[in-house]
């Protein structure tokens, strides 16, 4: 996974470096930039958590409760760490 966030990160030093949904407190906003490849990436995708989907973590524990579209849904924290984000202002 590491290979992969290297190869995500920006080249200038003013942008933010990428992270992970598991990354984000409470509270945050996000917007998923990438989900990595594993297993169950295609179930988040049917469920409304694909690249560009908004994303409101309301707990940040393991389980990782957001919520998607207006619906909660709870990640475990390995899942969480396969969804790149960036934040909102």
């Amino acid at each position: 996974m590491k290979r992969w966030l290297a190869a995500l990160r920006p080249s200038s030093a003013t942008s933010a470096t990428p992270q992970t949904l598991a990354d984000v407190p409470a509270g945050e906003r996000v917007r998923v930039r990438r989900l990595l490849d594993m297993d169950g990436a295609e179930n988040l995708r049917e469920r409304g958590l694909c690249e560009t989907s908004e994303v409101r973590v309301i707990a940040d524990g393991d389980p990782l409760v957001c919520s998607v579209l207006g619906v909660r849904m709870t990640l475990n924290r390995h899942t969480a760490q396969g969804i790149l984000v960036e934040r909102l202002p």
